[in-house]
Order: C-alpha cells, then sequence, then structure tokens
C-alpha cells in the first residue's frame, strides 16, 4: 500500500513542511479533515485533496461559503453555454409565474369557484408558454456570462486530504460509430451502379444496365427476409457474403472517470473519528436532497467535488489537472481482509472510535467529470496555438508564388 510502503525519489531538498500547510488557503483549514492524522509530514508529501461545492439550494449545509472561490468548471461544462445561459433567464420568471400560479389555485379552491380556477390555469401556463419561448430566443443573452452555463453550486470550507492512492488512471475517450452502407438499400443501389458503370463502358445497351442493377437490389430484399432471405442470398450467389463497406463516423466526446482506491488503517481514537468522519462527510454529499414543500417531486443533485493533488503544501503541476466532478460511487469494504475489530479494555459496548471499531476500511471513490474536454481547454495544456481559417477562395497552391511544404 503507497501509505506505509513509499518508494518516491529522494531529491535534496530542504525540510518538508509539517501537516499544518496540507492546503495554501487558510480558509479550508478549520474544517480540513485528512488521513493519516500526519499527512504531508517528512514521509507522506503526496496526497490528494478533494474540495466539496453544495448545491445552492441546499438547507442541509455542513460548511461554511468560501468567497471568491469558485469550482473549477472551464467554460461553464462545454456544450451547455448557449442553451443553459437562456434557460438561466428564463427559470425565475418561471417561479414567479408557478408562485402566482399556486397561490390562484388555491385562493379558487377555498372559494369553491371552478370557472375561476380553470381560467387562472390556462393563463398561467400560456404565461409560462411565452416566457419560456422569448427566453429561448432573446431573453437574458447580454445579462448572462456565457462562460458560466447553469452554476448551481458553491464552494464550501469542507476539505477532505488522503495520501495518495496506488492507481492515478487518466483515460480519454471519444465515442465512434460504425456505420455499415454497404448493408443498406443505398448501398445496394450505388454498388449496381458501379457495376453498370462497367457495362455502359463495354457498350451495353439499356437491358444489360438493368441486368446489372437488379441482383444488387434483390439481394439486398432478401436479406430483409430474416435467416430465410439471407439462407437465399448465400445460395444465390454462390456462397458469397455481402461486402459492409465499413465506415468509422465521429460521434461523440466521453466524459472521463476516476477510481480512486484507499487502504484506511486508523492507529488510535481520534484518527478513527477522522476516518468516520470522511466516510460520513463523502456519503452525505453524495446523496441528493428532497425539495421542501413538492411532496417529494422533486429533487435537489448531490454535491460536486474539485479534486487536486498536492506535494509539500503546494499543486503539483506534474499530475494533470481535474475538472468538477461528480462522485457516481462510493464503495466501503468493513473488512477487507475478514472482519476484525478494536475493543477497549473494560469496555462492554460499542462505542464510535473505540470498540467494535474495524482495523481496516477499503475506500474506492468513483468520480466522472462534469465537462468533457475540447481542444484549447486548460486541462490540456498549451499544446496548440490559435491560427486563422484559411480563405476557401484562395488557391494556397499558386496564390502568392507558394506551394504546400515548399518556399517561394
Amino acid at each position: 500500500m503507497a501509505l506505509f510502503n513509499l518508494t518516491d525519489i529522494k531529491f535534496k531538498t530542504d525540510r518538508r513542511q509539517g501537516t499544518e500547510a496540507l492546503v495554501s488557503n487558510s480558509k479550508y483549514r478549520r474544517d480540513l479533515l485528512r488521513y493519516p492524522s500526519d499527512l504531508g509530514a517528512t514521509d507522506k508529501g503526496h496526497y490528494i485533496v478533494i474540495n466539496i461545492n453544495e448545491q445552492i439550494n441546499t438547507t442541509q449545509s455542513t460548511g461554511e461559503l468560501v468567497a471568491g472561490d469558485l469550482p473549477t468548471i472551464i467554460g461553464g461544462r462545454t456544450g451547455a453555454d448557449t442553451t443553459a445561459g437562456n434557460l438561466a433567464a428564463v427559470i425565475p420568471n418561471i417561479e414567479k409565474i408557478g408562485s402566482t400560479f399556486g397561490q390562484s389555485i388555491k385562493n379558487n379552491i377555498e372559494n369553491s369557484t371552478i370557472t375561476n380556477l380553470v381560467t387562472t390555469a390556462g393563463d398561467r401556463i400560456q404565461d409560462i408558454f411565452n416566457l419560456a419561448k422569448d427566453g429561448l430566443t432573446n431573453l437574458g443573452f447580454k445579462e448572462i456570462d456565457p462562460k458560466i452555463g447553469v452554476r448551481t453550486i458553491r464552494r464550501i470550507s469542507d476539505t477532505i486530504a488522503l495520501y495518495m492512492p496506488d492507481t492515478l488512471n487518466f483515460s480519454y475517450g471519444q465515442g465512434y460509430e460504425q456505420l455499415e452502407p454497404g448493408k443498406e438499400l443505398t448501398g445496394a443501389v450505388l454498388a449496381g451502379l458501379s457495376s453498370a458503370s462497367g457495362t455502359i463502358r463495354g457498350g451495353g445497351d439499356a437491358a444489360e444496365i438493368l441486368k446489372s442493377v437488379a441482383p444488387f437490389v434483390a439481394n439486398y430484399a432478401l436479406r430483409e427476409f430474416g435467416a430465410t432471405g439471407k439462407i437465399l442470398f448465400a445460395a444465390g450467389t454462390g456462397g458469397k457474403v455481402n461486402n459492409p463497406m465499413l465506415e468509422i463516423a465521429y460521434s461523440s466526446p466521453e466524459f472521463r472517470s476516476f477510481r480512486f482506491d484507499f487502504m484506511l488503517y486508523p492507529r488510535d481514537e481520534k484518527e478513527a473519528l477522522e476516518v468516520q468522519n470522511i466516510i460520513n462527510k463523502l456519503r452525505f454529499h453524495q446523496a441528493p436532497e428532497i425539495v421542501k414543500n413538492t411532496g417529494g417531486f422533486f429533487l435537489y443533485p448531490p454535491s460536486e467535488f474539485d479534486i487536486s493533488f498536492y506535494y509539500n503544501g503546494s499543486e503539483n503541476p506534474n499530475i494533470p489537472k481535474i475538472s468538477t466532478c461528480v462522485l457516481t460511487t462510493i464503495d466501503t469494504d468493513y473488512a477487507p481482509n475478514g472482519f476484525s475489530a478494536y475493543e477497549v479494555p473494560g469496555e462492554m459496548k460499542a462505542q464510535l472510535g473505540r470498540t467494535g471499531m474495524p482495523v481496516a476500511i477499503r475506500l474506492s471513490l468513483n468520480f466522472k467529470e462534469t465537462e468533457y474536454l475540447v481542444k484549447g481547454s486548460p486541462l490540456l495544456g498549451e499544446i496548440g496555438r490559435q491560427r486563422e481559417r484559411p480563405d476557401p477562395t484562395i488557391n494556397t497552391t499558386t496564390a502568392g508564388g507558394y506551394a504546400p511544404g515548399g518556399g517561394q
């Protein structure tokens, strides 16, 4: 395990800072949970820091708000800027109408005026449609920063620091779709036309051209008959199989996922309580919240998290940055090596952090980023450089005496 078997290359440097410098910002030190308790000391200089971003409308906050520090979402969740920005302008107005709508219905029910109830409902629903229509076209374009999208989270002081996990795997994926145009009617027709072109070049007449195209279309029809059609197709072609004419087409980016595994061996009561607090804090912020006075119909989403990798009190630039993440799963194994627990002499009942506390706990956290990476994202580093798109009206092979790959 990385915690107790460090094999880091030791450079000749000054003595490392102590545990008081786990995070450079003093606003996070008061509500900092750590494991082990001496994290950041001389033999444990590498560690991971998890900041928590709660939902703005939550009524179940656990930490103090941290002014000025925003989540690290770059560009406001890529791909949602325009639509999300417009909806952000519409939502407050819809909420106002909804409040008036609800109050009108309540008053009409109390007064038993069904006619007024129906009229009010129709008017309010029409108002909502009108506002949504206006908002999607021009409402809020100038007032809302398109870089932030719908930002429904805010940073709080709660922070968790853990030793560097054994595995740090960064996987970059893209989605591609495999196409088979040869198995479609269009592919069959194109193949038939290709065969017909050979007939035309050979001087064939219209009848021979139709004969060239017909088998391809007929075979397509046979294949659509299911298993029997496929058998007839193979028999009619002398055992030949259809060429699917495979093509690959880009479909979508994929969100990065991260799994961090930790083995927790509390060495005393204080460290045991810290371990329990860390697990409880993560479980709390990974859970959604029922919106009050909605009959359980609406939920506030769980909190989100910012993950950073530190060394000796400052962020480590040698490890790629991670954007704001959601915590998709928490796996907690209280018996990773078979169950065993601490016992305090004289205690006959289990107590938190003392008698009954598991000797070992395996904690596995699965995170997923809330934005996908595109060229130009700060998360990819400063690799490419901006350049203007070429003018398609200019022939670059002759204009100005230039040729591709050559000089004047």
